[in-house]
């Protein structure tokens, strides 16, 4: 596994915590742990861009469960849902060299974008071309307040977190650094119950990334259709090599509407094609153990 990052590997929703613990196999990592964990109901509330921890305690009391009954371990990476932070692709005119002054020019660039203070935002960025001085960058930006009081919670129970990304994109790297780079454009949908994320590749770099709540207004499907038709107009991505879809217990429909839709071949992703081996029992939680062995990939 390329980086440098612990075994332990925690994935965080609204409504439950799952802990998986991977080690290196002949070619893909194997999952020798998981195991998952129901959080209280009232766990987390409505908040801007990143939901809000209003139990605190109830989080607490989980997480020293699973340190308990997991084993001894002192690190993990921390994933959580796409839709829990902002992912941009943005152009930024003039991106300097120190990366403290780059991510001040980030975080100006930002106040275009977003609805609340970049300055109450944690921002983390990665620069994919540079031309002129100025850069093409993939930000990921979450509430500070939020991040910062999941880490001092994990951090009393006895755990550093050393790394927090969200679910869908580690998905994507577990997929993508097993396949050849294509030109084309490859489609990648993670589908959740109350979301969805969309993103678009082109040589290995993300054209379009975008996460969306489904609402119950309209349909998967039928957002689907709306991403499609958007894709299209805006980004001109007529051509569409390959769609790659994410998420447990898919609709039966979903992968033909999305082949109708697009126009192109669909692939289910299955954690048995990135991982050597893991535990019996994990079907309601796979998409997440997928993107634990996608941590260890980019």
């Amino acid at each position: 596994m390329p980086r440098a990052y612990p075994p332990d590997v925690i994935v965080l929703d609204n409504d439950s915590i799952v802990h998986a613990r991977l080690t290196r196999g002949a070619k893909n990592p194997q999952i020798t742990v998981a195991r998952s964990f129901r959080l209280p109901a009232d766990t987390f509330g409505p908040g801007a861009v990143t939901p809000l921890l209003t139990n605190g305690q109830g989080l607490t009391d989980v997480v020293t469960r699973m340190r308990n009954e997991t084993g001894r371990w002192d690190k993990a990476s921390l994933l959580l849902p796409d839709s829990w932070f902002r992912i941009n692709l943005m152009d930024v005119a003039a991106l300097p060299d120190n990366r403290s002054e780059a991510l001040d020019a980030v975080r100006w660039a930002l106040k275009r974008t977003l609805p609340i203070n970049p300055d109450q935002l944690r921002v983390a960025y990665d620069v994919l071309s540079r031309q002129e001085g100025g850069a093409r960058v993939l930000v990921v930006t979450g509430l500070e307040k939020t991040l910062a009081s999941l880490e001092a919670i994990f951090g009393e129970a006895g755990c550093e977190v050393v790394l927090i990304e969200p679910i869908g994109l580690n998905i994507w790297n577990a997929v993508a650094v097993r396949e050849t780079s294509a030109a084309t454009d490859r489609l990648f949908l993670y589908i959740r119950k109350n979301d969805f994320t969309t993103a678009v590749f082109r040589n290995g770099q993300p054209l379009f990334i975008r996460s969306r709540n489904l609402s119950g207004e309209r349909t998967l499907l039928q957002e689907m259709k709306l991403s499609a038709s958007y894709l299209r107009d805006t980004l001109g991505s007529e051509k569409i090599e390959q769609c790659y879809v994410a998420g447990n217990d898919l609709p039966q429909d979903v992968a033909g509407a999305i082949s109708e839709e697009f126009g192109a071949p669909v692939r289910t992703i299955a954690l048995r094609d990135v991982t050597e081996r893991f535990p019996d029992d994990v079907r309601n939680f796979e998409a997440e153990l997928t993107a634990c062995a996608g941590v260890f990939t980019a």
